[in-house]
């Protein structure tokens, strides 16, 4: 678990990427129960814990939805199977990385909820390192320049936010 451990944080300095993690189920489930648990974690006393995970837990889906779809469609556009086989490493690489940045963030806001500013500056900034890092991984995956591996992180930022906000109306 260490050498994982490892692995994530030089996908974190770029210097490696999810081809470099082991095509492993239990890896992958790891991560996810890792997320749901970082998903405990309040930033905010006024929220239900409940609430907490269940966002984790739509973030979990549409994450995994999206990287099965994307790189179906690679497949299909490319007329081979090389990248539907890369399916758990993306996944265990991409909601790895958030379960990481998740807590680095939950950890900074509770240091630092004092100074408002400092935090909404904090945010901003690990956000956009995110999108970068899941440039990076996008861009081992599908085999594809930065700024289009960029494009897609940024892609799949919107799908998710967009579903959660569909279910907070649904749900309110």
């Amino acid at each position: 678990m260490l050498l994982n451990l490892k692995i994530f944080i030089n996908i974190l300095q770029f210097s490696k990427g999810p081809q470099d993690l082991p095509t492993s189920s239990s890896l992958l489930n790891f991560i996810i129960l890792a997320n749901i648990a970082i998903g405990l974690i309040s930033i905010n006393p006024n929220i239900d814990y409940t609430v907490n995970i269940f966002f984790a837990l739509v973030y979990i889906i549409v994450t995994v939805l999206f990287i099965k779809a994307s790189l179906t469609i690679k497949d299909n556009h490319t007329e081979t199977n090389k990248y539907s086989v890369r399916y758990l490493q993306v996944c265990s690489g991409i909601l790895g990385i958030h379960a990481l940045i998740a807590l680095i963030t939950s950890i900074g806001t509770l240091l630092f909820a004092s100074i408002e500013n400092l935090m909404i500056l904090l945010f901003f900034i690990i956000s956009i390192y995110a999108w970068f890092v899941n440039a990076h991984i996008f861009k081992n995956a599908f085999d594809t320049t930065m700024m289009f591996g960029l494009s897609i992180s940024l892609l799949h930022s919107m799908v998710c936010v967009l579903v959660m906000v569909i279910l907070i109306q649904i749900l309110i």
